[in-house]
């Protein structure tokens, strides 16, 4: 009965090379990496250098613009979770507008920040009134549509613990760019 298997690595590896010989001596089907952007530049290239040819699973900063300059070619291929991207189509619109005022790609912290402020404002909103408590017990169980708040960019709704729950993204770099591949919906949320 055939078998999978699957390789992590995480950051702080100044040299990929002995890292990437383990995963492949593992027989690993795929290898998911958990690094910096800098640090997932310098594997994806030592990745390439030695034939790897099986899949690259990491997250948001896997597939981010700063590591596919970085790593040039060797970034193709690469697949990501993301929970924000400028490159999703709900968020296209504020990746043009926020590239065109800072000359720059947004990452997923760009939207993340942005996006915050206008849910602590919904929030504030709901609960009348400014206060840590107050504010946190209106985002509890509550969902905050884009429609009905201009800023948030996308549905969001939050769980009993205050989790978040909304659109999530599957991103692959093509040809030098990020491209999403499929849009998950929220897990659990009362959309």
């Amino acid at each position: 009965m055939p078998t999978s298997s699957l390789i992590e690595l995480r950051g702080h590896e100044p040299d990929f090379s002995a890292a990437v010989i383990q995963a492949k001596q593992s027989g690993a089907d795929a290898l998911f990496a958990y690094t910096n952007q800098e640090e997932s530049a310098r594997l994806l290239r030592e990745l390439r250098k030695q034939g790897w040819n099986k899949p690259m699973i990491g997250e948001t900063v896997l597939t981010s613009a700063k590591v596919v300059e970085l790593a040039g070619e060797a970034a193709n291929g690469a697949v990501a979770h993301v929970g924000l991207t400028v490159d999703a189509p709900q968020l296209q619109d504020f990746g043009k507008r926020y590239q065109a005022s800072y000359n720059s790609v947004s990452d997923h912290n760009g939207v993340k920040g942005y996006t915050g402020i206008y849910i602590l404002k919904a929030a504030i909103e709901k609960a009348g009134k400014i206060g840590c408590k107050a504010v946190a017990a209106a985002l509890h169980n509550s969902c905050f549509s884009a429609k009905q708040n201009p800023g948030i960019l996308m549905d969001v709704c939050y769980d009993e613990k205050g989790d978040l729950d909304r659109d999530s993204f599957m991103t692959e770099i093509r040809n030098g760019k990020t491209v999403v591949v499929e849009t998950l919906p929220p897990l659990n949320s009362k959309k």
